[in-house]
């Protein structure tokens, strides 16, 4: 058993001053005020001063790092070893394909000694066609709406493919969104160039999602709400946004989180296997090259200058909640509920973990001031040490 104490301690219902969590085993036992809490006789006490102790982030949108995308066992090992580093102790890998699932499980049996593996969120293989010129193996891995192959899926995955992104314009989409709720999965509008119409259909059918909100999607103009103007006004739908701050204008996000409050969108980064890499030209295994320039992503042939396509993320929760602070104004109560809480309720994993709460998993981060990782614990283990 061990004790942390901090200056500042955040929950999802208040920041308390001068704040202690006790730990026993892998499980949160108390947490308070140092005035109000009893610390065990015998426990270990580590008094961390100015720090900030919160609940560790939950990226349920995560495709890889360190040169490593989530389709191997031993790249799944790696980036969940690299995760706690950035503040990130629980995440979903983001594939798909059913031999990714596989993968994922086996290394989730053996263990990354890292970040705690939730679940799998598939972004894919049932999207629409991006139809992108000259670059054919972009869409190579899609395939139609099939109920038979969702639930091959759901069954490599053991059952734990917690989120799924699905082309709602595709035909059978419906009739797909319908089967991944009998298989408890939320089904979530994805990489879409369809209408306010199509997507209200969708909502009808049981979606209750929507992948990365403003990119990949149509957006709102004043006499064409489309998919945007859906998710912003949809109370059933829960959403997420790629904060770092390039992907999504920080206006943007502000305007995302008036409209639907911190507990209905997630913190995410869509970090792909180039965080952590320098920059630099990469090429995928699909033959697709990525260039990667002061932390951007963007496949190569794409002007900058005059297209905003952007080919997933390179930069880490941490960033991201450093951008939520300081680029639009959110407060640790906020940021910490969009990084942890929310994520964890969008995919059903809160009763365990996404805040500081006593019989919670002792997922926890100590923050500088100025919002550097510097321990990430993950089950009550130490994952991290700056």
């Amino acid at each position: 058993m061990f004790a942390l104490k901090a200056k500042t301690l955040v929950t999802p219902y208040r920041v308390i001053e001068d704040g202690v969590v006790v730990v026993d085993g892998e499980q949160i036992k108390y947490v308070g005020s140092s005035q109000n809490v009893c610390i065990p006789e015998g426990c270990e006490v580590t008094d961390l001063g100015d720090k900030i102790l919160a609940p560790g982030c939950i990226d349920i949108h995560h495709h890889g790092a360190v040169g490593c995308r989530a389709w191997t066992a031993e790249g799944v090992k790696k980036i969940g070893a690299f995760l706690p580093s950035t503040g990130c102790t629980s995440w979903l890998p983001t594939v798909n394909d059913a031999e990714h699932c596989r993968q994922i499980m086996q290394a989730k049996r053996e263990g990354t000694g890292g970040a705690d593996i939730a679940g799998i969120h598939m972004e894919g293989p049932f999207l629409a066609p991006k139809n992108l010129p000259g670059k054919p193996e972009v869409d190579a891995h899609l395939r139609k709406p099939d109920l038979k192959l969702l639930e091959q899926i759901q069954e490599a995955a053991e059952g734990n493919v917690l989120l799924m992104g699905v082309g709602i314009e595709v035909e059978g989409a419906l009739e797909l969104i319908r089967g991944m709720r009998r298989l408890g999965i939320v089904p979530s509008v994805a990489h879409t160039k369809t209408d306010y119409a199509t997507f209200m259909k969708a909502v009808d059918a049981g979606l209750r999602h929507a992948t990365h909100l403003y990119n990949v999607m149509t957006g709102l103009h004043h006499r064409r709400p489309n998919v945007v103007g859906g998710v912003l006004t949809c109370d059933e739908v829960t959403t997420e946004l790629i904060g770092d701050g390039f992907h999504v204008h920080p206006v943007a996000m502000d305007i995302a989180i008036r409209c639907k409050g911190v507990g209905k969108i997630a913190l995410i980064t869509d970090q792909s296997e180039l965080a952590g890499l320098p920059d630099g030209r990469y090429e995928r295994p699909n033959g697709v090259a990525i260039i990667k320039k002061d932390g951007i992503c963007r496949m190569e042939g794409f002007d900058e200058k005059t297209d905003n396509t952007m080919a997933g993320s390179s930069l880490t929760i941490d960033h991201n909640v450093r951008t939520m602070v300081n680029k639009v104004g959110l407060s640790l109560k906020e940021v910490f509920t969009m990084a942890a809480l929310t994520p964890a309720t969008i995919v059903g994993i809160n009763k365990t973990k996404g805040s500081l709460e006593p019989g919670k998993d002792a997922d926890i981060v100590v923050w500088s001031k100025d919002l550097v990782v510097e321990a990430a614990y993950v089950k009550g283990q130490k994952r991290y040490s700056r």
